[in-house]
């Protein structure tokens, strides 16, 4: 096992506001896997999105989450609840949406 990986970071009972819908759980950061989820009673709600296909991969410690779809604002609340800060925003895709990438302060 490499080392220099940190063990995934978690935070228990956290309250995240999708705009329509606020939803609680367990906040799981998954650094090796630049990967944000919630774990739900209803099962797991994927926070982060994956943007290799655009040459495109977070830095350690941090991961990208979308502005499109249900997850328009998530970032910008993600941040005024403490949980992540916007490093910088980046547009992907044919319709040049916008996608965040954050550092995950848990």
């Amino acid at each position: 096992m490499d080392q220099t990986v940190a063990p995934p970071a978690i935070k228990h009972n956290v309250a995240v506001d999708f705009g329509v819908i606020a939803l609680t759980g367990t906040l799981h950061h998954d650094d090796a896997r630049r990967a944000l989820v919630l774990l739900t009673d209803e099962g797991p709600e994927r926070i982060s999105v994956n943007l290799e296909a655009y040459g495109l991969v977070a830095e350690p410690g941090r991961v990208f989450v979308k502005d499109w779809s249900e997850h328009v604002g998530l970032a910008e609340r993600l941040q005024q609840a403490g949980l992540v800060r916007i490093v910088r925003s980046v547009a992907v895709g044919p319709f040049a949406s916008t996608a965040h990438e954050v550092e995950v302060t848990l």
